[in-house]
C-alpha cells in the first residue's frame, strides 16, 4: 500500500464538504415531512427530515436539518400566524435551505425560510383525497343513516380529561335549565399530536365493544388552530366513524373548516358547548312533541267523548220510542192473543174431558173385578199372578180367583202346548 496517498479521516471529510459545496453553491427549495423536531435552551431548532413513497409511505430518504435560535423565532412566529400552529412532527413542509456538512456531525440541511402556505394547501390537498376516497367506496355518508333517539341519554365522551372544551361540554350539559339528566362516560383520549390516530381509533373500539350501553358518541376538544385540527384529516379514523354502530357527534371546535371526521359524523357541530347545546334541545323537542301528543290525544278523546254522549243520548231517545211503540204492539197482541187463548183453552179442555173419559171407560174395562165379572178367572202363586207356566214347579200351591170366591190347587203335571 503506497503511505504517499494515505489522508486523514479529518482530511477526507473536508474533502467531501469541499466537493460537496462546489457541488451545491446556493440555496434549494426542499419538500420533507418532519418525524422529530426539538428546540434547546439555547433556542436552536433541530429537525430529522424524511421523505417517502406516496402510494405506499416507504421511506426514501432521511436528513437532519437546523434552524438556528434567531432565525427559528421569526420562522415558526410566522409559521404559527399563519396556520395556527407550531412546527411540529407530522407536518409537510416546503423550506429554504443551504446544504452544510460537519467533518464531526456530517451532512445537514440549514432552514433558512418556510413557506406556511404549502403547508396549509398540502393538508387541504390531503384531506380532500380523504374525502374523494370514502366517496368512492360509499361510505362517506353511512354513519349519519343511523337513528339517534329522541332522548339521547346514555353518551360516551372521546376528548381529553384535562381539555377545557370537555369541562365546558360537562358543564353546560349538566347544568341545563331544564333539569334532564344525561349519564355521561369519559373515555380519555389524545387530541393532538402524533399519537392521536392511534388514541382515537383506540377509543371508539372500546365505546363499540360496549355500544349496547349508549346512545350516542361525542368527540369534543378545545380549539386549535387549523393545523392541530388536520390530525381529524385521517381517513382510518373517519372510516372507523363510517363504520360506527352508534350515531357519532363532533365538536371539535373550529368556526371555519370542517376536518374529514366532522364530515362522516352523524352530525358535526362548531364546539363542545354546541354539542351539548344539541342533546339539550333534541330532550326538550322530545318533550315538545310527546306534550303536543298528550294535548292532542285530549282533545280526541274529549272530542270522542262528546260524540259518544251524543251517540248514547239519541240510542236512548230511539230506544224510548221504540220501547213505546213496542208495548202498544204487544198490547195489542196481548189483548188479541188473550182472546184466541181463551177460545182455544175452551175447545182444549172441551177435548180433554172427552179424552179423559173415554181413557176412564178403557180402564174400566182392565179393571180385575170387570174383568172376573166377564167369566174370567186369574191364577196365583205366592202372591204374583201366573203369567208363565214355567216359574211353576211340581208340588205348587195355586189359587184361582174368581168374581165370588178362590179355589186352592196342587200341581200335578205342567207341559207346553203343543
Amino acid at each position: 500500500m503506497n503511505n504517499t496517498n494515505n489522508i486523514s479521516l479529518t482530511e477526507l471529510q473536508r474533502v467531501i464538504r469541499d466537493k460537496l459545496y462546489e457541488a451545491f453553491p446556493g440555496f434549494y427549495y426542499v419538500i420533507a415531512e418532519i418525524s422529530e423536531i426539538k428546540v434547546n435552551s439555547s433556542g436552536h431548532c433541530y429537525l430529522e427530515l424524511t421523505d417517502s413513497e406516496a402510494n405506499n409511505g416507504k421511506l426514501t430518504a432521511r436528513a437532519r436539518a437546523t434552524i438556528w435560535a434567531g432565525k427559528y423565532r421569526i420562522l415558526n412566529a410566522m409559521f404559527e400566524s399563519m396556520t395556527g400552529s407550531s412546527l411540529q412532527a407530522g407536518m409537510k413542509i416546503l423550506f429554504k435551505a443551504t446544504v452544510e456538512y460537519h467533518e464531526l456531525y456530517g451532512l445537514s440541511l440549514n432552514i433558512t425560510d418556510i413557506d406556511p402556505k404549502y403547508t396549509i394547501g398540502e393538508a387541504a390537498v390531503r384531506r380532500e383525497a380523504i374525502i374523494r376516497r370514502l366517496a368512492s367506496e360509499g361510505i362517506l355518508d353511512m354513519n349519519q343513516s343511523m337513528e339517534l333517539s329522541l332522548y339521547p341519554r346514555r353518551i360516551a365522551i372521546i376528548s381529553s380529561v384535562n381539555a377545557a372544551g370537555y369541562q365546558d361540554f360537562m358543564n353546560h350539559l349538566t347544568s341545563n335549565t331544564n333539569g334532564y339528566v344525561f349519564v355521561t362516560q369519559l373515555f380519555d383520549t389524545i387530541m393532538q399530536g402524533n399519537e392521536t390516530e392511534n388514541a382515537v381509533i383506540g377509543s371508539l373500539e372500546r365505546i363499540a365493544s360496549m355500544a349496547d350501553s349508549f346512545d350516542a358518541v361525542v368527540i369534543i376538544r378545545g380549539g386549535g388552530s387549523q393545523t392541530d385540527l388536520g390530525w381529524f384529516d385521517n381517513y382510518n379514523i373517519a372510516y372507523l366513524v363510517t363504520q360506527f354502530p352508534l350515531p357519532v357527534i363532533s365538536g371539535i371546535g373550529h368556526d371555519k373548516d370542517l376536518t374529514v371526521t366532522d364530515i362522516v359524523a352523524w352530525k358535526s357541530l362548531k364546539t363542545p358547548t354546541a354539542v351539548a347545546d344539541f342533546l339539550i334541545n333534541r330532550v326538550l323537542s322530545a318533550e315538545a312533541k310527546l306534550e303536543e301528543m298528550a294535548h292532542t290525544l285530549s282533545s280526541m278523546a274529549r272530542k270522542m267523548m262528546v260524540q259518544k254522549r251524543e251517540t248514547l243520548i239519541k240510542s236512548e231517545n230511539d230506544i224510548v220510542r221504540a220501547s213505546g211503540m213496542l208495548l202498544r204492539n204487544n198490547s195489542n197482541r196481548v189483548v188479541f192473543l188473550n182472546e184466541k187463548l181463551s177460545k182455544a183453552s175452551g175447545t182444549i179442555i172441551k177435548f180433554a174431558i172427552e179424552r179423559v173419559s173415554g181413557l176412564e171407560k178403557e180402564l174400566s174395562h182392565l179393571n180385575p173385578v170387570n174383568v172376573l165379572r166377564r167369566g174370567y178367572t186369574i191364577t196365583s202363586h205366592n202372591g204374583k199372578v201366573i203369567k208363565d207356566h214355567r216359574i211353576l214347579s211340581h208340588g205348587d200351591t195355586i189359587i184361582t180367583h174368581f168374581e165370588k170366591g178362590i179355589a186352592e190347587s196342587l200341581v200335578n203335571n205342567i207341559k207346553d202346548k203343543e
